[in-house]
């Protein structure tokens, strides 16, 4: 924040009170960052097979993280433990609406007609990217295992609802990246895990 203030030629107090918190700034520079995911992701054909495109959606959003994970792992680390009612919010919806985005091949088939609706799978994908980057944050995960975490929970997701055809496919790749993605807890018993009253 010192940093900041010197380089807009204020006092740390003056930008403190212009542009608020610490995590005002950060969640700031994360949501540049996520515009950033999307407009690569928007580049992005969408051709005739609605799965890949969910997987290069996928892809774009790791491969611009990790490429400089010594920002990125710092900068969300600070700010999972921090609230902000204004940029985090903008942070989540932003998020929602790259997945969103990323599966608009499935808006006109029948993999979608009745309970199941887009919103349904892009709150999913949203919601498991948030908890697979968060162990690669942690360092639980290094970046091909994130990479492939990432791809093995859009795999899952869309096994919900796949054709027939896509099937085959899907399990094909949770079955690769099965080798590189591991089972985080092993060993030991898992009643030693049970939460008793």
């Amino acid at each position: 924040m010192r940093d900041l203030a010197a380089r807009a030629g204020f006092s740390t107090a003056t930008t403190y009170n212009l542009i608020g918190s610490k995590s005002t700034v950060l969640y700031a520079l994360l949501n540049q960052s996520l515009d950033r995911v999307g407009a690569a992701r928007s580049n992005l054909p969408i051709g005739p097979d609605p799965i890949e495109h969910v997987f290069q959606a996928a892809d774009a959003a790791v491969n611009y993280y990790t490429a400089d994970a010594n920002f990125y792992r710092p900068l969300q680390r600070f700010l999972l433990s921090m609230s902000d009612p204004i940029q985090r919010p903008r942070y989540m919806q932003r998020a929602f609406v790259y997945w969103y985005d990323a599966l608009a091949g499935f808006e006109n088939t029948a993999t979608l007609k009745g309970k199941l609706v887009r919103e349904d799978l892009a709150n999913q994908l949203m919601l498991s990217y948030a908890g697979v980057i968060t162990l690669w944050v942690h360092d639980e995960l290094d970046s091909q295992q994130f990479r492939d975490q990432i791809r093995t929970n859009v795999a899952f997701t869309l096994l919900a609802l796949s054709e027939p055809k896509h099937r085959e496919r899907l399990l094909d790749l949770i079955g690769d990246a099965r080798t590189t993605a591991p089972i985080l807890i092993q060993g030991g018993d898992l009643d030693d895990f049970t939460v008793t009253e």
